[in-house]
């Protein structure tokens, strides 16, 4: 009688220690449609995105005129960094907000959907950017370019940034017929 209680025992100690494998992927992975990149560890740039103005549509043909860069940074260090400059490959301009170029420890820019700048002169659903900050040094991020609220069915609550471990509240996304 004692062997099968034997058994049971070791079956349910082995069964309990294969469901948790210790990885924890939501904690590392921001769960956002932006793009992320980590400079040294340290600043987090988190889902950062393009949206056109009013009334314009990306094209992978011509150059919209002006479309609004979004973007959360995050200092993890601790001494304050200064965000000097964003680049985007193959041409094209950035024009940071004032606001963008100073990032002190634990308060994130660009929340509550602050833009952290406009950018000139790109195309195409993706543009390649490079982030440059004082300390941190430089990140490359393929930031995606997004319809207009007035032209995307998720509207606004789609383009809510996330902070690093914390994955955005969307509202909930209706498919015709469905």
């Amino acid at each position: 009688m004692k062997r099968p209680i034997s058994c049971a025992a070791i079956l349910a100690l082995l069964a309990t220690g294969c469901t948790n494998t210790g990885y924890d992927t939501g904690k590392h992975l921001p769960q956002n449609e932006g793009a992320n990149a980590d400079a040294k560890g340290v600043l987090h740039v988190r889902n950062a995105y393009l949206r056109a103005a009013s009334g314009q549509a990306a094209s992978p043909v011509s150059p919209a005129s002006e479309q609004t860069l979004y973007a959360v940074l995050i200092n993890d260090g601790h001494k304050p960094d200064q965000l000097q400059r964003i680049t985007v490959d193959g041409g094209g301009s950035v024009q940071l907000s004032g606001a963008a170029t100073d990032i002190r420890p634990n308060q994130p820019v660009g929340a509550n959907e602050q833009p952290l700048g406009t950018v000139t002169g790109v195309r195409g659903p993706s543009v390649p950017m490079t982030f440059t900050f004082r300390d941190a040094g430089a990140v490359r991020v393929i930031v995606p370019v997004k319809q207009n609220a007035s032209q995307s069915p998720a509207g606004p609550a789609a383009a809510t940034p996330a902070a690093p471990g914390h994955a955005p509240k969307h509202a909930p996304r209706h498919t015709p017929g469905h």
